[in-house]
């Protein structure tokens, strides 16, 4: 997903879009790349807990492109092990399926993998499940897919990455075939702007955990 100067998202697939209203959509640099290495080291890792729920609470919002059907597993026919990815995803507009993955590597590498920038970033992912992904993005036929339990067909693969560029949006989606790729970065900025309750209700109880966390640890809990 992209934004615009106008500030709104698109998505490639059915060409969606979604507006976020007029507030800005900070950028991954200017909060999590700091002076400070141990705090953005810290922060990249307490985001890293939860960051899947951003993805979630999005889907559930109707002005999102697509709904979450659960975590998908995958396997090659005729084999006996699956594997899990992150999200599926269906389209509100055209009805097709995808399987999906978030990869939000902030603060990893001296921030290397933050923002996708010409898709050399996905080179260093060689895991079964990721070779899955990528194996559905080209050719969803070839790959068995399973969600809760339930046999599903899917037309395609979604990458979530953390925040992209124009450019490494594009050249991912011509290299690996993705039907779209999605930032996180941009995904924040949508639920900012349309504040769902549920959201903002778990944002504030997770603030609350660490509050609690803290002052345990200071001896003023």
């Amino acid at each position: 997903m992209l934004r615009n100067e106008k500030g709104t998202a698109h998505t490639r697939e059915g060409h969606a879009t979604i507006r976020a209203g007029e507030r800005k959509t900070e950028r991954f640099e200017e909060f999590f790349h700091s002076s400070e290495p141990d705090r953005d080291k810290f922060l990249s890792r307490l985001f890293g807990i939860f960051n899947e729920e951003v993805v979630r609470h999005w889907c559930e919002c109707s002005q999102a492109p697509y709904e979450d059907l659960g975590s998908p597993t995958l396997r090659l026919p005729g084999e006996r092990r699956w594997h899990t990815l992150d999200f599926t995803f269906r389209s509100r507009e055209t009805g097709k399926v995808y399987v999906a993955e978030l990869k939000c590597e902030i603060e990893f590498m001296g921030y290397r993998y933050m923002r996708l920038q010409t898709g050399d970033e996905l080179r260093h992912h060689s895991g079964e499940a990721f070779r899955k992904l990528l194996l559905a993005a080209k050719d969803p036929k070839a790959v068995e897919v399973s969600v809760v339990g339930k046999p599903l067909a899917v037309d395609g693969a979604v990458l979530v990455w953390g925040a992209v560029t124009s450019g490494g949006r594009k050249a991912v989606m011509r290299e690996y075939g993705f039907a779209d790729v999605l930032s996180l970065e941009a995904i924040l900025g949508n639920l900012r702007a349309w504040a769902p309750p549920a959201w903002l209700e778990r944002i504030e109880r997770l603030r609350r955990y660490s509050n609690e966390l803290f002052g345990y640890l200071l001896g003023s809990g």
